[in-house]
């Protein structure tokens, strides 16, 4: 089974248009544990774009910035203005993905292959969003199959499916693996019919 391509801008609007409520999806990644950026930004690139070729609103692409300055770029038009270079704009970036988690989304995606303080932060507070009363979140992390030597921290695989039933870790070999984790996990999520056809 293979996904028809669907051009994800326009199935939103259209979808807009007819009054359908969007999913609004979180996507996380590392970007300061990444020594080169440069090195996965396609990868979330083409994810990214994946999310939206289900129908469905990234709330914050900033992890597609191949460097500092295109990743602060993507951020202030996700958060508006950011301050100056320093601890205050670190730490209104910092507050302002916490909201983003802890807002109406629909779903959390991570892509999990390197790892990263932040990231394991942000998966934190998206999994532990029933403490503070929120609805709990479909999640799921996805991490690339032997690009990391140590493989995937204990403190993301040890959330079971027996504790936390909406948490899922997805293995892939190839980018193609990676976008047909995030359809399937997507479409289960809103509970949509994928357009797909057989190959």
């Amino acid at each position: 089974m293979r996904y028809m391509p669907v051009d994800g801008f326009l199935f939103s609007l259209r979808l807009q248009d007819r009054g359908v409520n969007v999913m609004r999806v979180f996507y996380g990644a590392a970007i300061q544990g990444n020594r080169n950026r440069s090195r996965r930004h396609h990868l979330h690139r083409i994810l990214i774009d994946t999310i939206k070729t289900v129908g469905c609103e990234v709330v914050s692409e900033h992890t597609i910035g191949s460097d500092f300055d295109e990743t602060a770029s993507l951020l202030s038009k996700s958060l508006g203005p950011l301050p100056p270079v320093g601890m205050g704009r670190t730490v209104f970036v910092r507050n302002r993905m916490i909201e983003f988690i802890e807002s109406d989304i629909s779903a959390a995606i991570f892509e999990v292959s390197v790892p990263s303080l932040g990231t394991g932060i942000e998966i934190a507070h998206a999994y532990l969003r029933p403490r503070l009363g929120l609805p709990e979140l479909p999640i799921l992390a996805l991490c690339e199959k032997e690009f990391w030597p140590n493989n995937l921290s204990s403190m993301v695989r040890g959330l079971t499916q027996d504790a936390y039933p909406r948490f899922s870790v997805g293995e892939f070999a190839s980018v193609e693996e990676a976008c047909a984790l995030v359809k399937d996990f997507l479409c289960e999520a809103k509970g949509w019919g994928c357009r797909r056809k057989e190959t």
